[in-house]
């Protein structure tokens, strides 16, 4: 399957899922999240605000909150495919942005990707070698593969959304874990970032 393909498979059973399952799904994957030390022990994590069909991470952020980790959350940079990085104190200083995600709104600090020390993020698809599938526009991999990321970098899903092989370009970085309702995956080694170039 191609990428286009995958996505169009992933959107349809997302949409598909019922919301009792989404629901049930979602609470054992907040507590699986903190079986991984890299993310029971951030100091500073990084969560995005999930689109309706998404793993939820509200509840990840409350925990995060309670435990005193700093989160920040991502705000795509207008006109390009980049984003910014922002500490929020609060669900409620997140506001509709960009692709009808919610953003951290313009008052919160910016943070250096470097501060940060494991991140969450969402995905169409999955495989065992860490492969993402995402939405087609690459700001992940893009701050992922730059020469100041040096977080964990851990994926959440719905069980269902992993497939035998996501197709990977020379520019994708993979994910060093994998949390859904039925596990937590791990790489056998730990892959690293490409060098940016």
């Amino acid at each position: 399957m191609t990428k286009a393909e995958l996505r169009a498979a992933a959107r349809l059973r997302l949409r598909a899922l019922p919301a009792p399952a989404r629901a049930a799904a979602t609470a054992e994957i907040e507590r699986r999240v903190w079986t991984l030390p890299e993310l029971a022990q951030a100091g500073t994590l990084l969560l995005f605000a999930d689109l309706p069909e998404e793993v939820s991470t509200d509840g990840v952020a409350a925990e995060a909150l309670g435990r005193g980790t700093r989160l920040v959350y991502p705000r795509t940079v207008r006109g390009s495919r980049t984003m910014t990085l922002h500490h929020v104190a609060g669900l409620d200083r997140l506001r509709p942005g960009a692709f009808g995600i919610r953003e951290p709104d313009e008052r919160c600090p910016e943070v250096a990707p470097g501060e940060v020390d494991a991140a969450l993020v969402p995905g169409l698809a999955w495989d065992r070698r860490g492969a993402r599938l995402g939405r087609g526009a690459g700001y992940y991999d893009r701050m992922f593969g730059g020469p100041l990321w040096r977080g964990f970098r851990c994926g959440v899903f719905f069980a269902f959304q992993e497939v035998p092989a996501v197709p990977a370009e020379s520019w994708d970085v993979p994910l060093q874990a994998a949390v859904t309702e039925r596990e937590v995956w791990r790489a056998a080694t730990t892959p690293s970032a490409p060098a940016a170039g």
